[in-house]
């Protein structure tokens, strides 16, 4: 055990109190309605910077943390949601080509990103949805309007965003709307029930997945999402196959568009060939 780093406050702190306490007095400004863009500017670059603070103090890389590419004034903004497992470094070159097109966009890593494993809880997702709608609270604050683009379960996350939230519209990038639990996992589930709680083996990602992903269908069709779906052409069991027919029963229902791309092509969200980010910024405007 490193005692030295234990004894240091500053180690012990996971946020710096001047940054908490100049976001507080800005919100209150903000509240109070009478407030500038570069106030609404402030607000949000000071969020941002509170939340790589702690994720360098978390143990994140300075490419995995979350970033935001802030226009000059308030403008259309665009929340990006990677997948769990994975930090902010697969959607750097997707979101400047956002900003390009004059999107203000905040890329977060949710507490998913930094975990190896979500921990005992089986809906542990829930607590990776409390702070995507954190990260939609910050960025509204500087945007005209949001909308989310998520990847895999960060997908699953902006479905259920977009029920709680006045978001704009969606796109699921290779989503995760569907996931079956496997053997190991059952098994891990089975002995959660029946051994000692200091003892539980942790919930896995795939039963996070699944719960995750049957609450997201379930809000889903008791509101009309606007949700636009680019995923990898599978026809097959696999949770990617099943995601995609869910994501195009969805979709269907909403009446947005759905595209399919050669599986094996596309691997991270930078891979998106222009054409296809092209369909995504048409879908964000055209909202």
């Amino acid at each position: 055990m490193n005692h030295a780093a234990s004894e240091d406050p500053a180690a012990q702190q996971a946020y710096d109190p001047q940054i908490a306490h100049t976001i507080w007095e800005l919100e209150r400004r903000v509240r109070r309605g009478r407030t500038s863009d570069s106030t609404r500017r402030a607000l949000l670059s000071a969020h941002v910077e509170q939340m790589r603070l702690i994720e360098e103090r978390a143990g994140v890389d300075e490419e995995g943390r979350s970033f935001a590419l802030l226009q000059g004034r308030v403008a259309p903004g665009v929340l990006l949601l990677p997948g769990e497992m994975q930090d902010c470094r697969v959607v750097r070159r997707l979101a400047e080509r956002f900003h390009q097109h004059g999107y203000t966009v905040l890329a977060s890593s949710l507490a998913y990103r930094t975990l190896d494993l979500p921990g005992l809880s089986p809906v542990y997702w829930q607590t990776c949805l409390d702070e995507a709608e954190n990260r939609y609270d910050m960025l509204q604050h500087y945007a005209s309007r949001v909308g989310i683009v998520g990847v895999g379960l960060g997908a699953t996350m902006a479905l259920h965003v977009a029920t709680t939230k006045r978001v704009n519209n969606v796109v699921a990038l290779m989503p995760t709307f569907d996931a079956r639990v496997g053997i190991g996992e059952r098994m891990r589930a089975l002995l959660r029930r029946v051994v000692p709680r200091r003892r539980k083996p942790p919930a896995g990602w795939s039963t996070q997945r699944s719960v995750a992903a049957e609450n997201a269908r379930e809000a889903a069709a008791r509101h009309a999402i606007p949700l636009l779906v680019i995923a990898e052409e599978r026809r097959d069991r696999s949770d990617v196959g099943r995601s995609v027919r869910v994501a195009q029963r969805l979709a269907s229902q909403s009446g947005g568009p759905i595209h399919l791309f050669p599986p094996g092509t596309v691997e991270t969200p930078d891979d998106l060939p222009d054409d296809l980010v092209d369909k995504v910024v048409t879908f964000l405007r055209a909202r």
